[in-house]
């Protein structure tokens, strides 16, 4: 009888702890509505381009010149008289407490093969995913005949663009997303949260370079890439919701907000770990 007891619960254990070693989807999710980029725009909630700004300033007659100047005069005048103990309003307060874009997903490895290049591509798929996105695809797992295909031109334009496609760095990132997608890049340093929330809520996906074995992401095979890329797509009051290539499970895979931006750091000479806090901001 407790021969039988016991090789139930050995039975039990191992069956507990098969299901926690397999679980496919070993994260937190969240459930938060996504936005395509098609519904961004007719939200209007994409703020205009700085030469847009200068574009219709330079096309004002006098007249209208003259009103304007006249409107912020008496605005910067309505400033001095402002008290110093008035509270200061915080224009980040007027963030969406939740947000998720749209993006379509791949993992760097879309038929399950990690040989070379699969296993160094996350840089390549994070970039093809957000241009997917503004391409206006549908979100969702993308057709691994056509993910691959698409690595691989990638990865052959960084070969003739660089030299190599190996550990790219956010400028150099940047610069294949600027010519190979024609999409506009700028590579921010020190980033805040309420900067990538920002930027998330304008309808731009943020793609993130990042010490990987810092991400503690379970899904990673052993310790996990020492450099890895990914993308940030949408967040939450406490987490960011991301594409992360580096997984099968990367759809939507939460990571708590202070362990991504604590892992955050660029190539360095692959030393991530002590690399700049840097994100590569993309906008058509």
């Amino acid at each position: 009888m407790i021969k039988t007891l016991l090789k139930i619960i050995l039975v039990a254990v191992v069956a507990i702890g098969a299901y926690y070693y397999f679980l496919d989807d070993a994260q937190e999710t969240v459930e938060v509505e996504e936005v395509s980029y098609e519904e961004v725009l007719e939200s209007g909630s994409l703020e205009v381009a700085e030469g847009d700004e200068e574009e219709v300033v330079e096309n004002e007659d006098e007249e209208e010149l003259a009103e304007v100047v006249e409107e912020e005069e008496e605005v910067e005048d309505a400033f001095v008289e402002v008290e110093p103990e008035e509270e200061v309003i915080d224009p980040e307060s007027d963030l969406p407490s939740q947000f998720n874009l749209a993006v379509p997903f791949t993992p760097q490895a879309p038929h399950a093969n990690w040989d070379l290049p699969y296993q160094e591509a996350c840089e390549e798929a994070s970039a093809y995913m957000v241009s997917l996105y503004y391409q206006g695809v549908a979100s969702g797992l993308v057709d691994p005949d056509v993910a691959d295909a698409a690595l691989w031109e990638l990865v052959t334009f960084q070969n003739d663009l660089f030299g190599d496609y190996l550990d790219t760095t956010a400028v150099q990132t940047a610069q294949f997303i600027d010519q190979f997608y024609n999409l506009s890049t700028d590579v921010v340093e020190d980033p805040t949260v309420d900067q990538i929330k920002a930027e998330i809520a304008a309808g731009r996906p943020v793609i993130v370079p990042a010490a990987g074995r810092e991400l503690g992401n379970p899904n990673f095979s052993g310790a996990g890439p020492v450099y890895h890329m990914l993308v940030i797509k949408g967040y939450t009051e406490t987490q960011f919701i991301t594409n992360d290539p580096g997984t099968r499970n990367g759809e939507d895979y939460v990571y708590d907000i202070d362990v991504l931006m604590s892992a955050m750091g660029d190539w360095n000479d692959g030393d991530p770990a002590n690399g700049a806090s840097r994100v590569i901001f993309v906008w058509p």
